[in-house]
């Protein structure tokens, strides 16, 4: 995820990345129960941020999100966890940070990050998302934003592990280092460990894109297969595992609710990222999206996860804010509040 430490905030910034989408099809809008634990990690502005990848422009009034008063008091009573780019925690200025983290704190947000945990070599890795570049060190890089939140008293409960397997492992780029699945375990265990030394009690999680074409023999049985090395390795299951899903499959809904049964028969608690698409052109767009799809995987699937994250890499939406505007980010959070009222 990481191309050079100077560029550290660009690669982390790319988020998940499973492929984009084509406009999702209407859908019928059968209201979900809200059961899940709220997670709301939204894109940092440029400007909030050193070294912001170029030509991005992320929500504009990210910051206005940690002001006294700020409007959005129902998402914000409802949200459990504020998620933060380890990109954006490294280079951001420490007066944002500490205002960010303090925020956090005084609502009982706890944080989550999303970070990397394979080390790219001289022979592969480099500019492939999921991986630190050769220049420096998992432990290095892991230290530094761990290190920075720790001295401003950071609630960091949650990290998810950047799509280790897939980039890891399955994708089909020749700049990946196609690792063995033992070998992929070995790097994040190794993670989990840097990680616990500052945070022993932070659960260190996994997240995946669900790609139907990309897995062999298929993406339920091989992120099984993956989970289990996992857990024969690490003695214990990853605490929870996140669905990243390519929602241009017509069958997604039902593909991921084989993940989330599976998940659960590991041990494991599920979470879904409710997201839109790259190429949505306005918020009200991709807010939309996002509405759309918590409604047909809660209502219409019946789905149940333990964790619903709303999160964004994208170019939309530019406005979090405020929660009463349904084409906002925090409106759309709010719409899902209110259909599980």
């Amino acid at each position: 995820m990481i191309r050079a430490l100077a560029a550290a905030a660009a690669l982390f910034a790319a988020g998940c990345g499973a492929a984009s989408s084509p406009p999702a099809a209407p859908v019928a809008m059968t209201a979900p129960a809200a059961r899940a634990a709220i997670w709301y990690h939204p894109e940092p502005s440029a400007a909030s941020w050193t070294g912001a990848p170029s030509g991005m422009s992320g929500s504009f009034d990210f910051l206005a999100l940690f002001a006294p008063n700020a409007p959005w008091p129902r998402v914000m009573a409802h949200t459990s966890v504020l998620g933060l780019y380890a990109g954006w925690v490294l280079q951001t200025d420490q007066q944002t940070l500490q205002g960010a983290i303090a925020f956090a704190n005084a609502q009982h947000m706890g944080i989550e990050l999303e970070a990397p945990a394979l080390q790219a070599t001289t022979s592969c890795g480099t500019g492939v998302e999921g991986y630190v570049p050769v220049q420096t060190t998992v432990p290095a890089i892991t230290l530094s934003y761990l290190n920075r939140l720790k001295a401003l008293n950071a609630d960091v409960r949650f990290i998810k592990v950047d799509e280790p397997f897939f980039f890891g492992s399955v994708v089909n780029d020749p700049r990946a280092c196609g690792l063995a699945v033992a070998d992929v375990v070995s790097q994040v265990n190794a993670y989990v460990h840097v990680v616990q030394t500052v945070y022993p009690n932070a659960q260190v999680g996994d997240v995946e894109p669900i790609i139907l074409s990309q897995y062999a023999p298929d993406v339920v049985t091989a992120i099984g297969q993956y989970h289990a090395a996992y857990r024969a390795a690490a003695g214990a299951p990853f605490p929870f595992f996140f669905a990243d899903i390519d929602f241009s499959n017509p069958f997604w809904a039902a593909l991921v609710k084989r993940l989330e049964v599976q998940t659960r028969s590991e041990g494991s608690r599920f979470g879904i990222i409710y997201i839109g698409d790259q190429q949505d052109t306005s918020d009200a767009q991709w807010t939309g999206k996002v509405i759309a799809r918590f409604t047909a995987y809660e209502g219409a699937n019946g789905g149940r996860p333990d964790y619903a994250l709303f999160q964004s890499w994208q170019p939309h939406p530019l406005r979090n804010l405020p929660e009463t505007d349904p084409t906002t980010f925090t409106g759309a959070i709010n719409a899902y509040i209110g259909a599980g009222t």
